[in-house]
């Protein structure tokens, strides 16, 4: 198999697996949920963390350069030859 196809075929299939546990975890948020079965048992946890806030700041530190960095980050994109544009299913890999 094609390396570029295999690959697609993954984030795929990771994707399909991903949206699924996501609609279980939040089925398991629900009130009243089963969070046990024969061999598992679901444990819901929950905690406060601290969150910055930058919006909050003063429009001169915002602006000030001294205070960003710039970053670079690779965006790998997988879509299907024959589409013209990227559409937002399009399988995307930050690494």
């Amino acid at each position: 198999m094609d390396p570029v196809d295999e690959f697609a075929q993954l984030k795929a299939e990771i994707r399909r697996l991903q949206d699924r546990a996501d609609a279980l975890r939040e089925s398991f948020l629900r009130p009243g949920a089963k969070l046990r079965s024969n061999q598992f048992e679901i444990t819901i946890k929950r905690s406060l963390r601290r969150v910055f806030v930058k919006d909050r700041l003063p429009e001169p530190i915002l602006a000030d350069p001294r205070y960003w960095d710039d970053r670079e980050t690779e965006f790998v994109t997988c879509r299907e030859i024959g589409t013209l544009r990227a559409k937002d299913d399009d399988i995307i890999l930050i690494e």
